[in-house]
């Protein structure tokens, strides 16, 4: 995923670039996105970097990936002899697998402080954002067939018009909303909650494309975070 991470490495460098020429706030906690339809949670990492406008109104950028959960739906698929002069093993097998699927967000938005400053004691938050979205999805097979005779790994293989994992990529609009508290030369604890919707959602194949209309694409979904923000100067 060349694109990710070339789009990783632009977030951070900008993170970094305006670190060095102004007040700036870096952050990182751990979160968890829970897809509406689903029903699912998915749990994982944050940081991000907050960039005050004023005392009352930021914007911020933040980079989070939530590790991959399994389906629940099992899906059957085929796989094929390799050495055809072996007539002691059947010529093809049906091997059980399912999905797994992660999130991997880019999103950025404006806060609005409500209360306290952006940098002082207890305050409220919210405001609107938009979030990049790479889901990526692989099927995890069964080490013996269906019949549990055989185990397929060393004399099998999929066939090669059979692909075993995709991406969905996406863009999705949303709000947020969260409560912080500052201690003066120490920190910031936080806490917050989006709601986001994807607008556009296009998967690479057919195993992505399976994913969204069977699997664990939602395209409404909340993310929760907690963490802690350390203010530069």
């Amino acid at each position: 995923m060349k694109y990710l991470k070339s789009l990783i490495t632009l977030f951070f460098s900008v993170c970094i670039a305006v670190s060095l020429n102004a007040q700036v706030s870096l952050s990182a906690g751990m979160g968890m996105v829970n897809g509406f339809s689903t029903d699912k949670s998915f749990f994982g990492l944050h940081g991000g970097i907050e960039l005050p406008r004023n005392n009352d109104v930021t914007f911020y950028g933040r980079f989070g990936h939530y590790f991959s959960r399994p389906d629940d739906v099992q899906n059957t698929g085929t796989v094929i002899l390799q050495d055809l002069t072996n007539t002691t093993l059947p010529y093809q097998l049906q091997v059980h697998s399912s999905s797994t699927f992660n999130y991997t967000t880019v999103e950025g938005g404006t806060r609005y402080y409500i209360g306290n400053d952006y940098d002082n004691g207890f305050s409220a938050y919210g405001g609107t954002n938009f979030m990049l979205l790479f889901n990526k999805v692989k099927l995890e097979y069964e080490k013996e067939d269906i019949t549990g005779t055989y185990e397929w790994a060393d004399d099998y293989a999929l066939s090669s018009t059979d692909e075993d994992r995709g991406v969905i990529i996406g863009l999705a609009l949303g709000i947020q909303g969260g409560l912080k508290y500052t201690i003066p030369a120490v920190g910031t604890a936080y806490f917050d909650v989006s709601g986001q919707y994807s607008i556009v959602a296009a998967a690479n194949n057919s195993i992505a494309q399976q994913e969204m209309h069977n699997g664990q694409f939602s395209p409404l979904f909340f993310v929760f975070t907690v963490g802690f923000r350390k203010d530069l100067y």
